[in-house]
């Protein structure tokens, strides 16, 4: 095998493949990239047996062949050079890389050892918006669960049936949905339920105007982006009926500013339990008081904050992480929230937002006496 092509183009794609290679594994092989020399073009390949990827690239090929490479090893090298022309060329177990003022020597393992890459079918194939899709990954993968006894919620669930095609996240304590239209996906799959890992790769990877293609297969998805592909297994469903959670009718509504509330939550959290991090929420006339005590360090905190509120008189105690997680994700000036008891499920939501095309919903903490 005998290859070159510019460093930077190498770079960059090494840095792609890198955000799949497992620092450390009980197979020590997974820790290694499979290259591929084909005609004009090189396949570099990573795994960590959930999640694939597979970046192809321009490359002057002298000798086809494959290899296999210590990923963190080559990526250090290769980020350090100068700007230059970098040659490869394997012999018997090690490779040689070549530059312009000088070489390094690699061992190899053989390509048979590596682990067989899922198959992909074209021709299955059905692409949809990046924009939309990043945007829905974006607002949904903070809420997963990581809690690995209730799987089905340590995943994404992505529905494609009706008119609009929308992601689910929760994890039991917060929940957010978005919703955008569906017109190539209409009807034709059943649920997936997506690791975030495989979702969260993908913004990173596409343009905002161009499009992802999507391949459904029975225990896993494939994102075609082009000059990458990756590939994820599926979680097991089946996932909680999470509409019955959605309250449909709130008697209390807040409107504030979201920048002001988050700034304030935040200050307020630092004397917060450091195992809740509970804040009170005090709504009375206009006014949302927020407070928390830390019987620790013998400190309390409250600020009042104006907002449009006319409804009784209400306490409810948030995990102040939780509401900054759902702030950062809801567009505009304005935070709306819904609210019936001190005990009932919450939901938020942008004014300038159809509650049915994106919402949150956070659960409140018993206010300690």
């Amino acid at each position: 095998m005998k290859f070159s092509l510019p460093k930077s183009r190498l770079s960059h794609y090494l840095q792609n493949i890198m955000q799949v290679v497992p620092t450390k594994s009980t197979l020590p092989i997974l820790t290694n990239i499979l290259i591929e020399a084909l005609d004009n073009k090189l396949k570099i390949s990573a795994t960590d047996l959930d999640i694939s990827i597979t970046v192809s690239m321009e490359c002057m090929v002298l000798k086809k062949g494959s290899t296999v490479l210590p990923a963190r090893i080559l990526f250090e090298i290769i980020k350090e050079l100068p700007e230059a022309e970098v040659s490869f060329e394997s012999t018997g177990s090690r490779i040689e890389i070549k530059i312009p003022n000088g070489s390094y020597k690699i061992g190899t393992v053989s390509p048979e050892d590596f682990p067989k890459l899922p198959a992909i079918n074209t021709k299955k194939e059905i692409r949809i918006s990046g924009d939309e899709f990043g945007l829905m990954v974006r607002k949904t993968t903070f809420a997963c669960s990581d809690d690995e006894t209730r799987p089905a919620l340590n995943g994404v669930l992505w529905q494609t049936k009706g008119e609009k095609m929308q992601m689910v996240a929760t994890d039991g304590h917060r929940l957010s949905r978005m919703a955008v239209d569906n017109p190539k996906l209409k009807g034709l799959y059943e649920d997936v339920i997506v690791p975030p890992k495989v979702l969260n790769l993908i913004p990173k990877f596409i343009d905002a105007s161009g499009e992802v293609g999507i391949i459904f297969g029975e225990n896993n998805i494939i994102f075609n982006l082009s000059d990458i592909i990756l590939t994820s297994r599926l979680i097991e469903g089946p996932y909680p009926n999470f509409e019955q959670v959605i309250p449909t009718a709130s008697d209390k509504k807040v409107i504030i500013s979201k920048e002001d509330l988050a700034r304030a939550v935040r200050r307020v959290s630092t004397l917060s339990n450091a195992l809740t991090h509970q804040v009170k929420f005090q709504l009375k006339d206009n006014i949302l008081t927020l407070s928390t005590t830390n019987a620790d360090v013998g400190g309390e905190g409250k600020e009042a904050l104006e907002c449009d509120y006319s409804g009784e008189p209400i306490e409810l105690g948030y995990n102040a992480n939780y509401i900054n997680d759902i702030l950062s994700k809801i567009d505009g000036e304005e935070a709306v929230f819904e609210l019936s008891t001190p005990v009932a499920a919450g939901i938020i939501y942008s004014p300038d937002t159809p509650k049915e095309d994106f919402l949150c919903l956070i659960m409140p903490l018993r206010l300690a006496e």
